[in-house]
């Protein structure tokens, strides 16, 4: 949004607040489900449920972040692959005489 907190201030002096109060819940939570996770694993008797349990909130959690960013890696994968096969093709397109062909080369 490219906005600092004196702009959102201009908008209402209330919105800064607002914001850092929601940061803080959020981090809050995500700190609470872990501690849960590590009390349920270190103390929870094993069981299946227990790892039912863990694999189902693990798969929704990093689930939807790896859904997020599944593009992001998708586009480095083919940015490697590309340049991959530009490295690989560099070093075989060369002439006779062992040059690159390129001028100057």
């Amino acid at each position: 949004m490219r906005l600092t907190a004196t702009d959102l201030v201009a908008e209402s002096a209330r919105l800064v607040p607002l914001i850092a109060h929601d940061r803080a819940g959020f981090g809050g939570g995500i700190a609470t489900c872990g501690v849960l996770v590590l009390f349920c694993v270190w103390f929870g008797r094993p069981s299946r449920s227990l790892w039912q349990a863990l694999s189902v909130s693990g798969l929704a959690g990093f689930g939807t972040a790896i859904g997020v960013l599944a593009p992001a890696y998708a586009g480095l994968a083919i940015y490697l692959a590309g340049l991959g096969m530009a490295i690989r093709t560099g070093k075989t397109a060369r002439g006779a005489d062992g040059r690159s062909g390129a001028p100057g080369a």
